[in-house]
């Protein structure tokens, strides 16, 4: 089979480094290049690629993506902006190959994936554990290739897969990656609802979709709001992650137009360009926590922002809501914190970062092509490492448990009036309302059928203590 190499780069050392390696090698280069199994990019190659069989034409699926994966002139001559730009390129492109050599038949004892879930969420978080810990490991061979192409002014995506793969050649170390599987099994919480993750990241904050940011403050920013995202073809490089810029514009949102900027956003539930199909992450609560942490560590030029956790509507509980279970919610998992004037605030609440508390959702499954209604907690703050004394496991089990015990009216609006009033001054609960939120939970998760009772006794003290600290910030 005939595999794609630029032209441009026929006489140069880049062709003998390509040359030198492998069959398989060269094959895991084109897999990236084009997309695993042309999942992602199906849809847009089918437009451009006449006739069933383009799956077999590698050169010319190869010479549509070159085209298409090339920074222009005008781009490269902001070189601090391509600078930025190249470390998280360049930090994608090792970890799709780090992803392939983990994949590989028989290489490692990898979970198998959750029933109607995405098949490499194991892999993908095996691997990102990994970077996470051992950066010093691949940062100065990133840093090295990246002063080389600027150097030498290539801007030509498929030299950085070249160098990428040769790194991760390097690097790989299939003893350390079964380490983090072992660590990962050790914290399994399987389970059986669906779940899926959304994360946006802004170092503007909640500014990032304000069309009328002052130049100054944009400039303050690498990434300029990540408003050069489509400029250096980050759709493609970020897809194994979900990535994309969220303008919160509807309109704009499949074509990633990002002259304003906005979110950059890991979306692990969409799995092809145009956002189409869906597949969740997990059913396990402590493997979706630990996607969620990982990335932070992983995107750390980023500042986290907000948080969406989806989690498949199986059924729906009998017991009305009321204001304090919501607020429990809010306690949980929002942002309580002190604004610019001093004052406590329910932070997103108050800045109306979102609309909605909750939304219900139809996800078009990849696997079953039939649609399944979905739960949205759009509420959740999304925060750093040691932020908090704990993690988004027992938030997650949570809004579990919510969801199986309570009914789930249409995007639980009667309640937000009262919500956004609380947010602005919020102030304690009283303990009957913690307690019996608690105790719905509970009851809720004992639907599902798959927890112990000692877990669940557990499980309910930790919640209990988490809401009781929480309190603390309100007296």
């Amino acid at each position: 089979m005939a595999l794609f190499f630029p032209k441009e780069y026929n006489a140069t050392p880049y062709r003998a480094l390509y040359d030198s390696l492998s069959p398989v090698g060269r094959l895991m280069i084109q897999r990236e290049f084009v997309g695993v199994s042309y999942l992602r990019r199906f849809h847009l190659l089918k437009n451009s690629l006449s006739g069933p069989s383009f799956k077999s034409d590698q050169l010319a699926a190869g010479r549509f993506f070159h085209r298409k994966l090339t920074i222009s002139h005008l781009d490269w001559r902001h070189r601090e902006i391509a600078k930025a730009h190249l470390k998280l390129i360049f930090r994608h492109f090792l970890f799709g190959f780090l992803v392939q050599f983990a994949s590989r038949k028989h290489e490692l004892p990898l979970p198998p994936p959750d029933p109607f879930c995405y098949w490499e969420t194991s892999a993908n978080l095996i691997v990102m554990r990994w970077m996470n810990r051992h950066r010093q490991n691949w940062e100065s061979a990133i840093d090295s290739s990246i002063d080389q192409v600027v150097s030498e002014s290539i801007r030509h995506h498929f030299i950085y897969y070249l160098l990428s793969f040769v790194i991760a050649r390097k690097l790989y170390n299939r003893d350390e990656l079964a380490d983090e599987i072992v660590a990962c099994r050790a914290q399994a919480l399987p389970g059986t609802t669906p779940i899926g993750v959304e994360m946006e990241f802004s170092n503007l904050g909640r500014l990032a979709i304000n069309k009328k940011n002052p130049a100054q403050l944009i400039s303050r920013d690498h990434f300029h709001n990540m408003e050069y995202y489509t400029s250096f073809r980050l759709e493609d490089v970020t897809w194994r992650l979900g990535g994309y810029v969220d303008t919160h514009e509807h309109g704009r949102r499949l074509i990633s137009l990002s002259r304003y900027g906005g979110f950059f956003e890991y979306s692990m539930v969409r799995i092809d360009y145009p956002r189409t199909y869906t597949l969740p992450l997990t059913t396990d609560p402590s493997i979706a926590n630990q996607m969620i942490c990982e990335s932070i560590d992983f995107i750390n030029e980023i500042k986290p922002h907000s948080l969406h956790i989806n989690i498949e509507k199986r059924g729906n509980g009998e017991i009305e809501p009321q204001l304090d279970d919501f607020l429990c919610l809010l306690l949980l998992g929002g942002d309580l914190g002190y604004n610019e004037d001093g004052q406590l605030k329910e932070k997103r609440f108050a800045d109306k970062e979102f609309h909605r508390i909750i939304n219900h959702r139809r996800h078009l499954s990849l696997l079953e092509e039939i649609k399944k209604d979905v739960i949205e907690y759009a509420f959740l703050r999304l925060w750093k490492k040691g932020e908090r004394n704990y993690n988004y496991r027992p938030v997650i089990l949570a809004l579990k448990g919510f969801q199986y015990a309570y009914h789930l009216g249409a995007n639980c609006l009667d309640q937000l009036p009262e919500m956004l009033s609380w947010a602005e001054k919020p102030s304690p609960l009283p303990t009957a309302s913690l307690n019996n939120f608690v105790y719905n939970v509970e009851n809720g998760l004992k639907t599902e059928g798959v927890y112990s009772e000692d877990f669940l006794a557990n499980y309910t003290k930790e919640l209990s203590d988490i809401l009781l600290g929480r309190q603390q910030l309100l007296r």
